[in-house]
């Protein structure tokens, strides 16, 4: 399937949040979650609850982060109509996502170390019509290239290894990653940390 891919900026923000409005993630009908549970600055409300309370809420939240570049990543679009999402962005400017994973989630993320620059991919979605047809694979592929011109170090992601766990789907299978020539970086307890050298 040929997509062009684009980088999330402000101006495509519209896009960003028309895709969400009809795309669910986690494999779940009724969740339009805006991607906006990794952002950094006082998500975690009520308690230590990192979900906002409606659809509508997340969506004119992740309009904003957009706006302000908290959010970053890759729209993919078939026909001037976003069909893929991927959130990918530098690894040290993720502290509250990591924090979150790792505490929540047991994910064994490491720091970033001094002088290291990585990019660090939190998610995918796919739009259910074209899920399967290789949407995501093109996308990793892109962001990798990206990033390698950006002159980051290593690129970094947490995917599933069970890849028919919907709850796991997001993240994107282990297979794609080292179909693309990443390997395993970290392991714990059956979570996995895969790692790409760029340079």
């Amino acid at each position: 399937m040929n997509i062009k891919i684009q980088k999330l900026t402000p101006e495509l923000a519209e896009d960003y949040a028309r895709f969400f409005d009809t795309t669910p993630h986690w494999g779940n009908e009724d969740t339009q979650c805006y991607c906006i549970t990794w952002c950094g600055d006082n998500v975690y409300l009520n308690g230590g609850s990192h979900w906002f309370s409606s659809a509508a809420e997340r969506r004119i939240n992740a309009i904003e982060r957009i706006r302000n570049g908290n959010i970053q990543g890759y729209l993919a679009y078939s026909n001037d109509e976003v069909v893929g999402w991927c959130n990918a962005n530098t690894k040290a400017d993720c502290k509250e996502c990591i924090n979150y994973l790792r505490t929540d989630g047991g994910v064994p993320l490491e720091e970033c170390k001094e002088g290291e620059k990585v990019k660090f991919i939190f998610c995918f979605a796919v739009a259910p019509k074209v899920q399967r047809m290789g949407v995501a694979t093109q996308i990793l592929e892109y962001v990798c290239r990206d990033a390698a011109a950006e002159n980051f170090d290593f690129i970094e992601a947490f995917p599933s290894r069970n890849s028919t766990d919907p709850t796991g789907d997001h993240r994107g299978p282990l297979e794609m990653y080292q179909k693309c020539g990443f390997y395993i970086h970290t392991e714990q307890e059956g979570k996995v940390v895969v790692r790409k050298a760029l340079k």
